[in-house]
Order: C-alpha cells, then structure tokens, then sequence
C-alpha cells in the first residue's frame, strides 16, 4: 500500500477528497490529514508517506514552502498539487520544484485523480529502484573492502599453516604492495598524566581520515589494526606516483590530520615494495623493523626498510639499574632532591648510552616507580598523581620512542622531587584558598595539577590530597568546572566557534574540550549551544532531535 497524506485549510475539500474514489482498490492508504503547512511538515515527519497531495495557497505556510521545507529536509515522496484556475502560475512553479502533476479542485473527477496517483506511484517505485541500486553498489562496495580486509588479515597477520589460496580479484587490485607500519600516541606524554587515551572511542574517525587521505595517493588500500595504538596498511601505489617522496608526503599528511583533529603523533615503518601478494609476510617484517629504528631514533617520524644500513640492537645483554636504588633509598630519607635529581641523571644516561630496547626501558621505568611509591607510601594517597604500577605501565606502553622515555623520566623525577621539598615544608588548609585563586586567575590557560603545584612550591601529592580532603572534589575536576563555566558563557554569546572556545580556555583540542564538557555538563557542546537556542525561542523544550542526538555521539 502507498501511503497518502492530504492537505488542505478547507475541510470540506479533504473529504471531498477522501470520498472521491475507494482508495485501498488503487493500492493506497490515508495516513493522514493537515490543515495548514506547519502541521502538514510534522505529519510528514511522522508518518513518512509516499505521496503528498497538498493546496498550493493556503495561509501561514503555502504547499509550495511546504515543498521546499521538505526538500531542504532531504524528505523523498511524490507530490501532487492542488489548485485553483487563477492559481495557475503556481502550479507552473510547483511543476518546477519536483510535482509529479497538478488537480484543479472545481473540476476534480475519479479518473483525474487516478491518473495522478498513478504517475505518483511511478514515481515511487522508480525512486525506490534508484535507492536499491544504489544501496547494492554500496553493499557490492563494503563487502569487496571486507574481502580484502579479512584476506590481508588471514594472509599477514594470522598466516595459516598452509599456504593461503591466491585471490585473483585482490591480485589484480594490488599488483604490488607497501606495507605501512604506523604506531600512534598522544602528543605529550609525561608522568601525572593519569588517563589514557581512547583510541577505541576514536577508532571509526580515525579510519575515515586515513582512508580518505589515502585515497588521494594509493590506487587500492586497506587498514588494519594490530593493536588498539597501531595500524597496519596494504597500499597499492598509483604509477605516477610511487616512489619515496609520495609515501614520505603521505605519511607527513597523516601525522598533520593526526594532530589537527586527535592531538596524537605516529612514528611511520615502510616495507620494501612488493610484487606478489605472497610477499607481504615478509613486508610485515620488513615494516616492523623500520618502525623499531623509529624507536631508536625519535627525529625519523618514518623509516624506509633497508637491507643494509638497519641497525640492529641486541636485546641479550641484561639492563640492570637496581644498583641506584641505594642511593635513592638515602636520597628519599634525607629529603635531597638535588642528589635524586643527579641519579636520575645517571640514570639517563644510561639508556642513551646502552639503547636499551623498547621492553627493557619500560621494565626499567616501572621498577624504578614501583621502588620509589613504596619509599614515598606514607606521604602519597590513592588520590595522588602515583597510581597503581600497572597503571603507569599503560601509559609507557604508548611512548612511542627513547626520547620519550628519556622525558618521562625527567617529568617524574621532577614530581618525587617536588614531593620531597614539601616534605620539608609542610602546609595545610591556605593552600586550597591559594590553588583556587589561581585557578580563577589563570583559566585560560592549559593549567594543570603540576602548574599550581609548582606555583605554590609544594609537590602535586600534597595539592592533590590536601584539595580533595577540602574540596570533597579533584584539582582537575575544579579546573573543568572552572572552565565550562566560563565555556557555556562564551557558548552563551554566539560569538565563538567550538574550537575557538576550546582554544581560549587553553585546552588542548577541540576533541579533548567537548569530551571534558560532556563530562561536567552531560552534554557535548553542540547540544548545549542547540539547547540554550531553544530557550531563547518559542519553540517547545523537550528531547534532542536525532540529528542533535548524532552530534552527541559524535563528539
């Protein structure tokens, strides 16, 4: 059955419509019935019909604003107009914006009627075939892309016992191959940092940005996702441009993306240019060990494999730093920042002398943490900036090179460090009068736990738990509060895009602010702005629209 909506302001002519022939005998059902052109849009709304058959003048909104409303909407039917003899321009007009014909109401009979019905039905099913080939392109289209994404998976990241069958369809997709080795990170990562980043929630945007950047540089790709932190790309290049100075341009417009939209960085290994799809294994490999001597080398955003001119690093000799903890044990006691901060310097370089790989430097790290929060237990609490060691082990695993490790090191030395001072120089309840005046003071800025301990001279254990047993609430969480509320002003006034707010009140992307709004508010920021413009019109109040409700997801 095709589903029809009358409209018209005259009663009398909707039922002389509705009366005029037997519907159901010509495969249509009413659905529905308006008297002016607001109602006419929320009965559309609601009912979703097939046809329209509307007045052309009718008074606050016409059937042609109807029409266009409706269109702007991206709102499919077919649409018939019904008119008066000296309302013949606008039916002109109607015909222009999509009417599949017109009635004249003085002289409207049963076969007119049907014969309209029937052109709108022709219409229907040829929309309806239209939507169909378009939906099977775009399944023909999905299932190609996860043919190929389940084969190079098999193929390269799960090789089977025997060999896997070649698939012609992909072959000639892909007649030769670059395996692309990305690992990505948040652009900073120091020690205090407690919560990691959330790849999974990023995960389908992350994949569109990269896809539609490759795109303009590959014939063929696909993406995979080793891990939750690391992608994996199949790349066949276009002929005119493969060669190094494409893929090395590829790589830098990917970190450019990476850093715009996600604040994250990426160390990028490419494997040698394969002709067989057999060979991608061994790209993998080859891709693997490039993106290790990113690790080694922090200032090579992306290496090319090479079979000679590879350093190797040997991962059997043993990485012992358990003979300084003696003498930070004494440090610790004594209250000597000064003398830990010189072992942390030994300790430094150390790992740039010995090189230690990737699995070393983070055992290293850990078990010098795990000895120091032991030494420091009594002076450090749950709440406090020294979280569980499995914790911080989640947050090294995402360094992404030795420098980096190398920083991490410097910033949380310099924590114990801060923590040992205040030690020494114990304060109480003024600090929490201190820390939220400059907290007021200085929300513009990207302020921090660190900052204001720093300002205050105390170490961010003690501002830490001191505020909380105050406040009943984290510095961060005050710091949010502090800043969303300025942000709903600044949203408030109509001046500001999204991310020029984010950007005045010192956060560090627009992502990271709505994530932080949302958490504080319960609502992204587009939501809030939509929500303060219907308090300020006379439209009703009540749930988000699905498209708000798509921006909350969204962000």
């Amino acid at each position: 059955m095709y589903r029809v909506i009358l409209i018209d302001d005259e009663p009398l002519i909707l039922a002389g419509i509705t009366s005029l022939i037997c519907w159901e005998d010509h495969d249509c059902v009413i659905v529905g019935k308006a008297t002016n052109g607001h109602k006419a849009i929320d009965l559309i709304l609601e009912t979703n019909p097939d046809i329209v058959i509307t007045d052309i003048r009718m008074p606050v909104m016409n059937g042609l604003e109807v029409i266009e409303t409706c269109q702007k909407q991206n709102l499919e039917f077919a649409f018939i107009c019904l008119t008066n003899l000296e309302d013949f321009q606008l039916a002109k007009q109607a015909l222009r914006l999509g009417a599949i014909d017109y009635l004249v109401k003085l002289d409207l009979k049963p076969q007119a009627l049907i014969q309209a019905l029937n052109r709108a039905k022709e219409y229907c099913s040829r929309m309806e075939s239209h939507h169909n080939k378009e939906l099977y392109t775009t399944l023909l289209q999905d299932n190609k892309k996860q043919l190929e994404h389940n084969y190079f998976s098999q193929l390269i990241l799960n090789p089977p016992e025997a060999e896997l069958p070649a698939n012609p369809e992909i072959a000639a997709a892909y007649p030769s191959a670059y395996l692309i080795l990305f690992r990505m990170k948040p652009e900073q990562i120091l020690f205090g940092q407690t919560e990691n980043y959330d790849f999974p929630f990023i995960s389908s945007q992350l994949l569109d940005v990269v896809s539609g950047i490759a795109a303009r540089y590959f014939l063929n790709r696909a993406i995979l996702e080793p891990k939750k932190d690391t992608r994996l790309m199949v790349v066949s290049p276009k002929p005119e441009s493969d060669n190094e100075k494409s893929l090395a341009d590829f790589c830098a417009k990917v970190n450019m993306a990476l850093s715009t939209y996600f604040a994250l960085t990426a160390l990028f290994g490419v494997s040698q240019k394969k002709t067989e799809l057999s060979q991608l294994p061994q790209a993998l490999s080859e891709a693997r060990s490039a993106l290790d001597h990113c690790y080694y080398s922090s200032s090579s955003r992306m290496v090319f494999f090479k079979k000679q001119g590879m350093a190797q690093h040997s991962a059997e000799r043993e990485f012992n730093i358990n003979f300084l903890k003696k003498a930070m044990s004494l440090a610790v006691q004594e209250n000597d920042s000064q003398t830990l901060r010189d072992i942390f310097k030994e300790l430094t370089e150390l790992f740039a002398q010995y090189k230690p790989n990737k699995p070393q430097a983070l055992s290293a790290c850990i078990n010098v943490y795990t000895y120091l929060r032991d030494l420091l237990q009594n002076d450090i609490s749950e709440s406090d900036e020294f979280p569980y060691s499995i914790n911080i082990a989640e947050q090294l695993a995402q360094l992404g090179s030795l420098d980096d490790i190398l920083v991490w090191l410097d910033s949380f030395c310099e924590k114990v460090c801060a923590l040992l001072t205040d030690r020494r120089e114990r304060r109480s309840d003024k600090l929490v009068y201190l820390a939220k005046r400059y907290i007021h003071d200085h929300y513009k800025e990207k302020l921090t736990l660190s900052d204001i301990a720093n300002y205050l001279k105390i170490s961010s254990g003690h501002l830490s738990s001191t505020f909380s047993r105050y406040m009943n609430q984290t510095v961060s969480d005050y710091i949010a509060e502090v800043k969303i509320q300025q942000a709903k002003e600044l949203i408030e006034s109509g001046q500001y895009l999204i991310y020029e707010i984010a950007d005045q009140l010192g956060f560090e992307s627009a992502y990271y602010f709505s994530k932080v709004f949302k958490k504080v508010t319960g609502m992204s920021p587009k939501n809030y702005k939509y929500q303060q413009s219907l308090e300020r019109s006379d439209l009703p109040k009540g749930d988000l629209s699905d498209e708000q409700k798509s921006d909350s997801s969204d962000d």
